[in-house]
């Protein structure tokens, strides 16, 4: 089979020859093409170039974009630092003073050289895979991109006391993000993405009336219009989501990536009856970076002890660029059914 087979099977719940491995990687991702970091997100060949190599090399069945949370913030104008080996930061955000909403730019993001990057790297992956890997692209969930631009810890202390006035600019700010996502989506579907990544990593920390009132909502509609635009849904929120799941059932997702610490069989059998696919979730770091090789097979075996015919495999967050290729390799070899 070829990994676009196995995985739309194994969504669906049919047999499939191997659990697909769904690891994400960006800084592996860099090594692999020989590139800093900042060579890797600035310049979507270099990106295309390491997923192809990562693909072949550790059997991963997917090909993405995910490259750093900062593209859209980018096209709101916010003004970026690009280390040489670390993800892209924007200090002060864009909107530390207030949400005075004048300061943004609206632009399409064809308009914008970072978003435009990302497209032409779905274009590019889907010219070089054809039909024999899904490509993921990636947008942020719009509570995360509102951290982008306000600040986590200031969108911490406006969500824990937020007057009147505020929770009106705040909710503006979201509307507009959501328009700019549901268009950046739509680009990367029209260049050739088979599946949205959503990655929304604020909603792990605020709990589940704040996710209710500020998320959900969005992260829905968001998922909704992808669906209606002929992909499918990724949500990727790292952390400890267990509080949020029953919430999560109702953004319908096709994919919901959990991290390691969320208990994956209760999790699993939780969402036996939603269609939705759960994915993980082996310990970046304690397992896949760290572990030898005994504690690596046990604990993708424990993911696997899982009973319901439709999760997928993959480390909990991102795969760390240092993660031993006997590792990645060894866990690849054990999907095999």
């Amino acid at each position: 089979m070829t990994s676009s087979e196995r995985l739309y099977a194994r969504l669906k719940g049919m047999s499939v020859d191997k659990i697909p491995n769904m690891n994400i990687a960006m800084g592996l991702v860099a090594k692999a093409a020989g590139v800093s970091y900042r060579e890797y997100v600035l310049d979507y060949r270099n990106l295309v170039e390491g997923n192809l190599i990562c693909a072949e090399r550790f059997g991963f069945d997917s090909v993405s974009v995910i490259s750093d949370p900062m593209r859209e913030a980018s096209s709101f104008g916010a003004v970026l630092t690009f280390p040489e080996e670390g993800v892209p930061f924007s200090d002060p955000p864009l909107l530390a003073d207030g949400y005075d909403l004048k300061r943004l730019r609206v632009i399409s993001p064809l308009e914008s050289p970072r978003t435009l990057d990302r497209i032409k790297g779905v274009e590019l992956l889907r010219q070089k895979v054809l039909s024999d890997y899904p490509v993921i692209g990636w947008v942020e969930g719009v509570l995360a991109e509102t951290a982008d631009l306000r600040g986590l810890n200031a969108l911490m202390y406006d969500l824990a006391d937020l007057t009147e006035d505020d929770n009106q600019d705040m909710l503006e700010l979201m509307d507009l993000i959501f328009k700019f996502q549901c268009n950046f989506a739509l680009e990367q579907i029209k260049a050739g993405a088979d599946i949205i990544g959503v990655g929304n990593a604020v909603a792990s920390i605020i709990g589940p009336s704040l996710y209710e009132q500020y998320g959900l909502k969005y992260d829905k509609a968001l998922a909704k219009f992808i669906h209606d635009n002929g992909s499918k849904v990724k949500l990727h929120i790292c952390g400890n989501i267990t509080p949020i799941l029953p919430l999560l059932k109702q953004a319908e997702p096709d994919i919901l990536d959990i991290d390691w610490m969320v208990d994956f069989k209760k999790t699993v059998a939780e969402f036996a009856d939603t269609g939705i696919s759960i994915c993980g979730n082996v310990d970046p770091v304690e397992v896949m970076l760290r572990g030898d090789a005994t504690y690596v097979e046990k604990m993708v075996r424990e993911c696997l002890s899982a009973e319901t015919g439709n999760f997928l495999i993959a480390a909990g967050c991102e795969v760390p660029a240092a993660t031993p290729e006997e590792n990645l390799l060894l866990m690849d070899s054990l999907l095999y059914v």
